[in-house]
Formats: structure tokens, C-alpha cells, sequence
């Protein structure tokens, strides 16, 4: 533009001597303008640009491309300015602009400059932590609507009332409140009336929405079904997204992010409406108008405390809906009734793209520069978007915060528990999904204390399993590899017959160490070489800071030997075994195939227990705990539990054998007895292994 500028301006020789000229005419000493220095020689050019001085010059005619032409006298049509040391000594400048579209008044008020310093006192304390008010500002300015002090109105009433007249700065004060007030009520006399007078009746109509939420207020919300309350941050007019008319409003609720609580930002809308509507039908309303707000603020209070226990890493049981981002923006719901682990920092460390921020606590917003006043028109139909907001709470640097000490952290207000969010995030072992997960659909687990006296083990087997593995979890850190963070974890191997106890055992010693159970199976990591190693280093990741213990069930694929041909298997053994180097916490692998190993394995295998078939007083053991364990009263005898035990099946045979009669006795509205068994036995012998000997067995039994 400028390199344009002057090639149009200045392209002959001849005015070349014309710029040097005329940098010699600009010359300005002390603010006076000169002509040629008087040092000079007529004729002799100056050194351009190191006179002291300036030279002011004036916008003249624009050019048909929009460019000012500049000159150096003053515009005939300049007056002097509105304000200026006459307008100084008045305590309120009062702007006003001519009406063309109301017939009863000729002149509006467009703005108003508080000038009094007594005023501006008073003020401080009627708009007190006002969002986007800054009171003690030197220039104090209300325009448009005049929000603050509309919101603020009761306030501002009340403060005037309690000024006296003892000091001659509170009869000034005084007056230059009533003044400010009078005016104010003249200008807004039908706007102030009507406003009260609709939610005296609780209704209001959509174009006076806004006198009803006043920033800072709580107001009360339903989202996906739960009660919650929040902080109005500011609102205004515009359009969804959809290019309708609505009323939007930003509000701040307490959250945890993983590290620390903190605020987050919300967007809600109210559609535009015609007519009046009741407050409490709307979408959003102040609490205060709750047909119960005190049983409300309780339950929600606590609400937020149950969140607040809840914030770190917790394994929980859940029933209800979970949720998550699906595509487009849609929620996938899902219907959780299981254990689950709620682990915000995992949510952030797994889901980057849905990463939880916040602004700390003690972080105060800024506030704009001492004006309020504008509706929002001129952004319309913008949604704010948290993620672009400097206050986001997200890192500069992008890096996760640790996961403070319970004890370092702190406790939240009571007015912080009742705008806590009504969310928690963390995974669902069942689903094996991150989701969202609601609050007052955390349980406490019922624990089955007697699951690992009823695992049907040698005593000395038992002991041997849970001694390492509580051991391991209490002095994992004792010991280490050459290579940091290397053999940490331990691994045992479980093989034998199916049936017979394998991954039962690994169930039976998370529930006596009260952990989670991470069940995995070839199917949840895929064949493929290139997601494989990404799962499964995230799987033992999630794991290790769980505490969990991690069960790879029928571990053959990744655990056969390698052979020359079979080159993709050959890359999942090889990342199984460099991972499972790596590994800090407990791994059970079950398989029934042991022979097929690859020889690698065996060294990274710290126990190795062989399951043999269920000897006689083993199944004899298995039918007494599933009987006992069956909330379906029986007639069966000790002597003919001995008498099914001669028969060879392995537990789950035993277990589907026992079901199937009890849902048979079930149609008979009988009580369950051995009838029932050897009813289920006959028509399924086929389904059981060594068919001839329990044909045998049976016809000895009946004999």
C-alpha cells in the first residue's frame, strides 16, 4: 500500500525536489511550526527525519478508492469538543439521541457518564461484584439498556434510602443519588413497572427476559434429566443454530478435571416465545423462584459434596445411564449395571479430543472497562465456544496436571457443592468404554467376601496366589530391573482343562484384595499389528494406576510359538513379550494349551500353576457351593451330592447343569430336588465330556 502511495504521488524528477521541500516546511520545534531552519542556507537540504519536532496534518476528501487526501489546514466544519473542563464540574453527563420509532417521547437517553466521585462511591457498593462493572474507574459509563442498574435496581433504592443528611458529603451524596435515580426512574418508568409487575405474578414475557437474570445469580437447570444450578455469567439475545431467535445465557459451574477443581463454562437458550410464560416453565429460571428451592439447594449440596468425596480414583459400582460424544455431536447412551472406575485424569490421558479443563477456583475473571450496556446484537447467533476462551482453563503448554494429594486439596464452599456438576467421568469395565457417568448412580460394591474360600484349590495352592499378589501390590517399587520401571510387575500363568477353576481364580482374588478386574481377551486388542501394541500398552497402562488386576483369558493367540510362515502372528508375540517387560502390576494368563508356549515366555513367568481335572471331592465341593450359594430352596441330600460328584464334570458343566434344573423346578413351582438334576442330565448327556463313563455312573447310581 504504501510503496503504491508514493509511485502514484511522486513519479517525476521534478517533485523530488518538491518532498525535499517540503520536509523542510514540516519542521516543528516545541510544538510551533517553522520554516527553513535558520541555520541553513537557502537551498541546502536537511538531513531527513532528525529535526525535533512534528507536524499535525488533516484528513482531507476521500478519493474514489477510500483514501484520505491529507492537508495541512484545519477543516472548516470542526467544533470544539462536547466535554471538556466546563462539562467536567457536573456529577452526571447525560447523552441523548432523537427517537423516530416511539410517539410519545421526541429524545431517549443513550448514555450516561458518572462524574461525581461521591456517586461513584455509593455505586461501588450497589454493583459489587457485578460482572463487567468496574466501579472505580475514572470515567464510570452506563449505556443501552442500562442492565447493571436495572438488575441492580432494589439495590440502588435502598442504598439512597439509608443515606443521612449529618455530613455535608452525605447531603451531597444524597443528592446526586436522588438525581441520578430520578432520572433513570423517568427514563425507564414503563420498563422497571412492567418487569415488576410480571414477576410479582411469576411470568414474564421473552423480550423482558433479561431483566429477570441478573449476573451472578444461581439459576436452575435441567440437563440430561438431572437438576443442576449454576452461576449466570452474562446473557444476551440471538439465534441458535438453527437461525431462530433465542435468549442465550452463560453460566459457570464447579468441576474437577482430574487435578483440581475449577470452573467450566455452559451455554443454554431459552427459544423465543410469544406472549407470557410462567418462570418456572421455562428452561432455565432463577432458583429463587423453585416451588421448593430449600429441598432443592439440600439435595443439591449434597450432590456436590458425594462429588467432591468422589474426585480422584475410585472403584465404584454404577447403575444407570452412561453416556459419551458420538458422531456429529450426538450422545451414545448406554445402560451400565456394573463396576466401574471413575478416573478423571484417565478420561483426560485417553480422551485428549473431550479433555476436561477448568479455571481454578481462585482465579478471578476480568472485567471490561468500566462500561456495561449493549444487547448483544452484534454478535447474534454466536454461540461462545469454552474451548476458545482465554479463562478455558486449558494449558499453555498442553501438559496435564498431576493428580494432587486428597490432603493438599481444598474443601469445597457450600455455595461450590450446590453448583458442582452432576458428572463424573471414568470406564466401564463391563463396557469397556470411557463414559460419562452420573452421580447419584454411584453405589458402594457389595463385595463376595466368600469368593475365594469357595475356589476349589489345594489350601496351600490358595495361599501361595494370594499371598504374591498382595505382596506384589504392596512392595512393587522394593524391586526393579537394571533398566528403570523394568520387572516390576508379576505374571502368572494358570493352564489346564476347561472347567476346572482358571479364571475363577483371578476373579476370586480381585474380590478378596477389593480391585478392579480387567478382563481381556484377544478380541478386545484386534489381530492387527499396528493397533495392537496402542491398546495394549493403554490397557496396562489404565491398569497399573488402578491397582487393577489384569486376566488375558485363553491367551493361545498371543502366547503360541513362532514359526517361520506365520509372520503378522510372529509381530503380536513379539510386542506381547517387549510389553509385557514393562508391565508394574498383576497379570493372570489362563490357557489350556501350554505345550504350544513360545519358549520366551517362560522366562517372563513368575508362577506357573497346573489345574488338573476336579477329583471326586473336588465336584463334590463345587455342587455343595453352588447349591449354597442358590437363593432357590432344594431337597437334595448330602448322599446325593455324592452321587452326582462320581459323575465327571468340570464346574462349568456343573454350574449349567444346576441352572437348567432350577429354572425346570421353576415351571413346576416345586422346590428344586435330585429329580430335577437327573432330568437336566439325561437330556443333555451329550454336552458332557466322557459320556460312557457318566452313563456308567449314572446306571450305578440308580441301581
Amino acid at each position: 500500500m504504501v510503496s503504491e502511495r508514493v509511485d502514484e504521488d511522486y513519479s517525476s524528477s521534478d517533485d523530488e525536489s518538491s518532498i525535499t521541500n517540503g520536509m523542510k516546511n514540516t519542521v516543528i520545534t516545541n510544538g510551533v511550526a517553522n520554516g527553513d531552519d535558520a541555520t541553513k542556507t537557502p537551498g541546502e537540504p536537511i538531513e531527513v527525519g532528525m529535526q525535533c519536532g512534528l507536524k499535525h496534518l488533516y484528513s482531507g476528501k476521500e478519493d474514489k478508492r477510500g483514501r484520505f487526501q491529507w492537508t495541512e489546514n484545519v477543516p472548516d466544519d470542526v467544533g470544539k469538543p462536547a466535554e471538556d473542563a466546563e462539562t467536567a464540574k457536573w456529577a452526571l453527563l447525560v447523552r441523548n439521541v432523537k427517537v423516530y420509532n416511539d410517539p410519545r417521547k421526541v429524545l431517549a437517553i443513550h448514555s450516561i457518564v458518572v462524574q461525581s466521585p461521591l456517586l461513584k462511591k455509593m455505586l461501588e457498593v450497589v454493583l459489587k461484584d457485578y460482572p463487567g462493572v468496574t466501579v472505580g474507574l475514572q470515567r464510570l459509563e452506563f449505556s443501552g439498556k442500562f442492565e447493571p442498574i436495572i438488575h441492580r435496581w432494589a439495590e440502588l433504592k435502598k442504598a439512597i434510602d439509608k443515606l443521612g443528611d449529618e455530613t455535608e458529603d452525605e447531603r451531597k451524596t444524597k443528592e446526586h443519588a436522588e438525581l441520578f435515580y430520578n432520572l433513570l426512574k423517568e427514563e425507564f418508568k414503563s420498563l422497571i413497572e412492567t418487569s415488576q409487575d410480571m414477576k410479582s405474578k411469576g411470568v414474564m414475557t421473552f423480550e423482558h427476559l433479561w431483566t429477570l437474570f441478573q449476573p451472578g445469580a444461581t439459576i436452575y437447570a435441567r440437563q440430561d434429566g438431572q437438576e443442576t444450578a449454576m452461576k449466570l455469567h452474562e446473557t444476551k439475545y440471538g439465534q441458535d443454530r438453527n437461525g431462530n431467535p433465542c435468549f442465550w445465557l452463560t453460566c459457570k459451574y464447579v468441576d474437577w478435571d482430574g487435578a483440581k477443581f475449577g470452573t467450566n463454562k455452559l451455554n443454554l437458550s431459552i427459544p423465543a416465545y410469544s406472549g407470557t410464560r410462567h418462570i418456572t416453565q421455562l428452561a432455565v429460571y432463577p432458583i429463587d423462584y423453585h416451588s421448593d428451592k430449600e429441598a432443592l439447594r439440600t439435595r443439591l449440596i449434597e450432590r456436590g459434596a458425594k462429588a467432591e468425596s468422589l474426585a480422584g480414583s475410585h472403584y465404584k459400582s454404577y447403575h444407570g445411564i452412561g453416556w459419551k460424544r458420538g458422531t456429529f455431536g450426538t450422545k451414545d447412551k448406554y445402560n451400565i449395571k456394573s463396576r466401574i472406575v471413575i478416573d478423571t485424569y484417565g478420561w483426560n490421558r485417553f480422551n485428549p479430543s473431550f479433555a476436561i479443563f477448568v479455571t481454578p477456583l481462585n482465579h478471578k475473571d476480568p472485567v471490561s472497562v468500566g462500561s456495561s450496556g449493549g444487547d448483544g446484537e452484534d454478535d447474534e447467533g454466536e454461540e461462545v465456544c469454552d474451548a476458545d476462551n482465554d479463562d478455558s482453563g486449558m494449558p499453555i503448554d498442553g501438559h496435564f496436571a498431576d493428580e494432587d494429594d486428597d490432603s493438599r486439596r481444598i474443601p469445597l464452599t457450600t455455595e461450590q457443592k450446590l453448583i458442582c456438576t452432576p458428572l463424573l467421568r471414568g470406564y466401564s469395565l463391563k463396557n469397556k468404554l470411557w463414559l460419562n457417568f452420573f452421580v447419584n448412580c454411584v453405589k458402594e460394591i457389595e463385595w463376595q467376601t466368600g469368593a475365594f474360600d469357595s475356589l476349589v484349590l489345594p489350601a496351600n495352592q490358595k495361599e501361595l496366589i494370594l499371598g504374591f499378589t498382595e505382596s506384589q501390590r504392596k512392595y512393587k517399587e522394593s524391586f526393579d530391573d537394571v533398566i528403570e520401571g523394568k520387572g516390576k510387575g508379576i505374571i502368572l500363568l494358570l493352564c489346564g482343562p476347561p472347567g476346572v477353576g482358571k479364571t475363577l481364580t483371578a476373579e476370586s482374588v480381585a474380590e478378596e484384595m477389593q480391585v478392579p478386574l480387567y478382563m481381556m481377551s484377544a478380541g478386545d486388542l484386534g489381530l492387527d499389528p499396528r493397533n495392537v501394541e496402542t491398546k495394549l500398552q493403554n490397557i496396562l497402562e489404565m491398569c497399573t494406576k488402578w491397582n487393577a488386576i489384569l486376566l488375558l483369558d485363553e491367551a493361545d493367540v498371543f502366547l503360541e510359538q513362532r514359526s517361520l510362515h506365520e509372520l503378522e502372528r510372529n509381530k503380536l508375540v513379539s510386542i506381547f513379550l517387549r510389553i509385557l517387560e514393562y508391565y508394574e502390576g498383576i497379570m493372570f494368563l489362563t490357557t489350556n494349551r501350554v505345550n504350544t508356549f513360545d519358549p520366551a515366555f517362560q522366562s517372563r513367568i513368575h508362577i506357573s500353576l497346573d489345574y488338573p481335572e476336579l477329583s471326586i471331592d473336588s465336584r463334590r465341593m463345587v455342587w455343595k457351593n453352588f447349591l449354597a450359594a442358590s437363593q432357590q430352596a432344594n431337597t437334595i441330600t448330602d448322599r446325593q451330592v455324592d452321587q452326582l460328584s462320581l459323575m465327571n464334570m468340570n464346574g462349568r458343566q456343573i454350574k449349567n447343569v444346576l441352572k437348567t434344573a432350577q429354572l425346570l423346578a421353576s415351571r413346576k413351582e416345586a422346590k428344586l430336588s435330585y429329580d430335577h438334576v437327573m432330568t437336566v442330565l439325561d437330556v443333555t448327556q451329550h454336552l458332557h465330556n466322557s459320556t460312557q463313563e457318566n452313563e456308567r455312573t449314572r446306571a450305578s447310581i440308580f441301581c
